[in-house]
Parts: structure tokens; C-alpha cells; sequence
């Protein structure tokens, strides 16, 4: 498996949409619990190991990383609430749907414009450095969604 931040975050992506798929596609409940986890540690990945560095190594992407960690809060609140909901009630596939969303449209800022720029700004040694980073950030991520203040979001960035 590669290190390079990049790449690890886009396989973070495929995983992902996969799990959206299997939940749209097959209308599979069970696939909303893998999401969550699957989304936790992302984000979490990438708001303590990515964000930060890229912001120092690339201070005019400052901009995207700070509607990236607004987006992040959003996904966490909608993330949070859903875990705590049953496949059965009533706003359930609302939520989820609208989680999916959201996800679905940072990953793509990220894919199309945000990760080429970075990439055109940032060493391969660099990448693989917050890459080796993110992995054992991963290692203690929380497996399961809660609700961080925007405070806790931005203290985050800002260290």
C-alpha cells in the first residue's frame, strides 16, 4: 500500500463510494453502519494529518481547507445523528441520503481540483511523509461518528 497521502485519501474515496452504492443501489441498511466508520476515520485523517500540513505547505489552499473542515462539521453532525437512529425511523433514509450527498460532493472537490493542486505544489517525499502520518493516525481514529463543537474543528486546523 502506498503512503503517499494522495493516494491513500482517493482509496479512502473509492471505499466509500462503494459503501454509498451498496446503500442506493441495493437499498442495503446494513451498509450505512460500515460508511460511518469508513467516514469517521477519514475525516479524521484528514482533518488531524492532511489539512494541517497542506495548509503550511501550501498556505493559499488555506481557502478549500477551511470550507473542507465546515463540510467536515456538517458531515459529523449528520453522521452523529444517524448513528444514533434505527434503519426503521422515519427520517433515517432522509439523512443518510443527504450524509451521501454531501460526502459525495467534497470528495469531488477534492478529487478534481483540490488533490492536483496539492499534488503540482507538494514533494512526492512530502505526500509520503503525511501519508505515513495519516496511517498511524488511523491506527487510533475513532471508529464511530460523534459530535464535535466547530470550535473542536477548528482547533484542529489552527495547531
Amino acid at each position: 500500500m502506498s503512503t503517499d497521502a494522495i493516494v491513500m485519501l482517493r482509496e479512502g474515496h473509492k471505499e466509500i463510494r462503494r459503501l454509498i452504492r451498496s446503500y442506493r443501489v441495493e437499498r442495503n441498511a446494513e451498509a450505512v453502519e460500515p460508511f460511518l466508520r469508513a467516514l469517521t476515520v477519514y475525516t479524521y485523517i484528514e482533518r488531524e494529518g492532511m489539512y494541517p500540513r497542506v495548509c503550511v505547505l501550501v498556505p493559499e489552499t488555506e481557502p478549500d481547507i477551511l470550507r473542507f473542515v465546515e463540510e467536515h462539521h456538517i458531515a459529523d453532525v449528520l453522521a452523529a445523528e444517524l448513528y444514533d437512529m434505527r434503519p426503521d425511523d422515519v427520517a433515517f433514509d432522509a439523512k443518510a441520503r443527504l450524509l451521501m450527498d454531501i460526502v459525495e460532493r467534497h470528495m469531488d472537490a477534492e478529487d478534481d481540483r483540490w488533490f492536483p493542486r496539492v499534488r503540482a505544489a507538494v514533494g512526492r517525499r512530502e505526500l509520503q511523509e503525511i501519508g505515513a502520518w495519516m496511517m498511524r493516525l488511523a491506527e487510533r481514529a475513532p471508529q464511530h461518528p460523534h459530535r464535535p463543537s466547530p470550535q473542536q474543528m477548528w482547533d484542529t486546523v489552527a495547531a
